[in-house]
């Protein structure tokens, strides 16, 4: 984003992101997994201008994946998702480059097993690689992120920084910054121990080349800021500016996270990470055979992980062998954000563990009476969770 064009191209980002948006050009991400939320993830990369996307999947494209895949057609059947994923990436942003192989500095994992998980996420943390787990099943999803031990950001708070028009100035120890009203008639914004920086003020012009000074609030108008004893009388004018402190974050290696996670009884930790044996199947719905052998495995995994919700678990099962757009664009959404964060130093990361499910779905009229015969594939079109809801007439104004 070094030229005015380009900064004008992006200049969203710049709003959002800071100064730190420039460094989206010379980054590389790795995207493994480019069904639903892997495509999620690498067409909101491409959009914000990462300098290098790198894609990697193994898999074929197959009619399931067009449910929840907008980068594929028809024409793509039988080819490799990665490959068939970047054409349609590339028209999107040319300017940025698409590889299948490539160092990166952010390793985005999808729709891969735990046992992927662990191993890669430990070759990541052990390097300093931002690692980035993310993935749905169903109507469940999760996202983790493993940032490193010492992960640094500078800006760690959203908005400007706070900023406040000088009114006066004392002499003394400490001196005493008034700062003038706004419209609706609110003080500042500052808070104990804020650093400030001065600007523009006439008079006493030493605060102007002060270093970041601390301050004590008084109360809504009035600053305490230091000893101005020695300085020049205050005239007029001035800007008190707020510095942003930056902050840094530990994470711990997927292992040791994924431990402490088990420890929540509410949350379905024990059963998302679990492949379900019926994943891949026409159907959405999981034969409730496979859906009690994915409750076993997480019960026979309850001595050492804690409390199981075995309804939650159940009601996650019952429905993971489908896949949903709307679950992969939030999940997706919300990885790429963390992936922004962790090239610009721009907010804080997630705290490590985050889940996110829509099985309130289940409590729909008719959903629990909805059968394997019902979900079955009646005509080759990709299908969906619900199916017997897609023969309903849309609603005016959806899909015209």
């Amino acid at each position: 984003m070094a030229g005015s064009g380009e900064e004008s191209r992006y200049s969203r980002q710049l709003y959002v992101l800071g100064g730190g948006a420039r460094r989206l050009p010379e980054a590389a991400v790795l995207v493994s997994g480019l069904r639903g939320t892997g495509a999620q993830v690498a067409t909101a990369l491409v959009l914000a201008g990462t300098g290098l996307v790198v894609l990697h999947d193994r898999g074929a494209t197959c009619t399931a994946d067009r449910t929840h895949q907008f980068l594929l057609g028809e024409s793509d059947l039988g080819q490799n998702r990665a490959e068939a994923s970047q054409r349609a990436l590339a028209e999107l942003n040319p300017r940025v480059q698409h590889s299948l192989t490539d160092l990166a500095q952010v390793v985005v994992l999808t729709e891969s097993p735990l046992e992927e998980q662990l191993r890669i996420g430990d070759f990541c943390h052990a390097r300093d690689i931002c690692f980035i787990v993310a993935d749905t099943k169903g109507l469940a999803g999760q996202l983790f992120c493993d940032f490193g031990e010492r992960f640094v950001v500078d800006d760690p708070a959203e908005g400007d920084p706070v900023c406040a028009v000088v009114q006066h100035i004392s002499q003394g120890n400490p001196g005493v910054v008034t700062c003038m009203g706004t419209e609706d008639s609110h003080g500042h914004l500052f808070r104990d121990g804020d650093l400030v920086t001065f600007s523009g003020v006439q008079g006493m012009t030493e605060l102007n080349t002060q270093k970041p000074i601390p301050i004590h609030v008084l109360d809504d108008f009035r600053l305490e800021i230091g000893d101005t004893s020695s300085f020049s009388p205050y005239r007029c004018g001035g800007l008190v500016l707020q510095v942003r402190r930056s902050q840094e974050c530990s994470h711990v290696s997927p292992p040791q996270s994924h431990g402490a996670a088990t420890q929540c009884p509410s949350c379905p930790h024990s059963a998302l990470p679990t492949p379900p044996p019926c994943r891949g199947l026409p159907s959405p719905l999981c034969p409730q055979a496979d859906a009690e052998r994915v409750l076993e495995l997480a019960r026979s995994l309850g001595a050492q992980l804690g409390p199981l919700d075995e309804d939650t678990v159940r009601a996650f099962a019952s429905v993971s062998a489908g896949d949903l757009c709307p679950m992969a664009a939030v999940v997706g959404a919300m990885a790429a954000q963390e992936v922004l964060k962790a090239i610009t130093g721009k907010l804080l990361p997630l705290d490590q563990w985050l889940y996110f499910d829509a099985l309130e779905c289940l409590a729909l009229a008719g959903a629990a009476q909805l059968t394997e015969t019902d979900c079955a594939p009646v005509r080759p079109r990709p299908e969906c969770c619900c199916w017997p809801c897609q023969s309903l007439p849309l609603p005016l104004g959806l899909g015209a």
